[in-house]
């Protein structure tokens, strides 16, 4: 059962688990938030935290370093980037020798299960690319400077930097387009991915947009239904 309610050491006034119906920066982590947080109630703090960044445990453990511990700590370090998304670790963090990740980053989940027009569609979470990233064609992020971590379809043909899905994320966000969904109840369909040039998405790259909602939906914690009908005006 989730605590509804909780005193939090980041904030001054108690925070309630709420449903954010627009985007918001988590005040922990610094990363884009969207639905189920720990928000301050009162009019003029404006406070978020993630629900995992707010109940954070002081350790952890991922499938990737099985040979590591990950301590919580409550300060990003300057020049050091997330190494699954590759964006700097500017708030809440797990440590691992030299190994930084944020706590969303952390609980990615290892598959992604999806099911389209009867065909099925499988994506695993790997340590790096094994072919192009669909959205910045390279292996590598940042020009080889990073690998970071990627979800590929077990056909192998869909791959996508969790890197790039967090910015294409955040670029949504940005120019409102999250609020313009859910103005028009988009959110109720997960319209995640915008059509191109207003062309029906009726056409060869279906499953792919597909995949990459996927990993859109994921990466935002899941809290949009991810309804291929309405995504793909099939």
């Amino acid at each position: 059962m989730k605590i509804t309610e909780i005193k939090h050491f980041s904030h001054r006034h108690k925070l309630e688990l709420s449903y954010s119906k627009t985007p918001y920066q988590c005040d922990g982590c610094k990363e884009l938030g969207f639905g189920s947080c720990y928000q301050c109630n009162k009019t003029k703090c404006n406070y978020h935290l993630h629900e995992i960044c707010a109940v954070a445990e002081p350790f952890a453990t991922h499938s990737f370093s099985k040979n590591s511990n990950f301590k919580f700590k409550k300060k990003g370090k300057r020049g050091k980037a997330c190494k699954a998304c590759g964006k700097d670790v500017q708030g809440f963090m797990y440590k691992s020798k030299e190994t930084y990740l944020h706590p969303c980053c952390l609980k990615l989940p290892s598959t992604l299960n999806g099911d389209i027009n009867g065909e099925s569609l499988r994506l695993n979470l790997e340590v790096k690319a094994s072919t192009k990233c669909l959205i910045c064609q390279n292996k590598e992020i940042y020009k080889g400077k990073l690998k970071g971590w990627a979800f590929i379809s077990s056909c192998g043909k869909h791959c996508y930097h969790v890197g790039c899905v967090n910015n294409m994320n955040f670029e949504n966000w940005k120019t409102g387009y999250f609020s313009r969904l859910q103005s028009s109840g988009g959110t109720n369909g997960s319209v995640l991915i915008k059509e191109e040039n207003g062309k029906s998405s009726k056409n060869k790259g279906w499953l792919k947009r597909y995949a990459l909602e996927l990993v859109a939906n994921a990466i935002l914690g899941g809290v949009l239904t991810t309804a291929a009908g309405s995504l793909l005006g099939l």
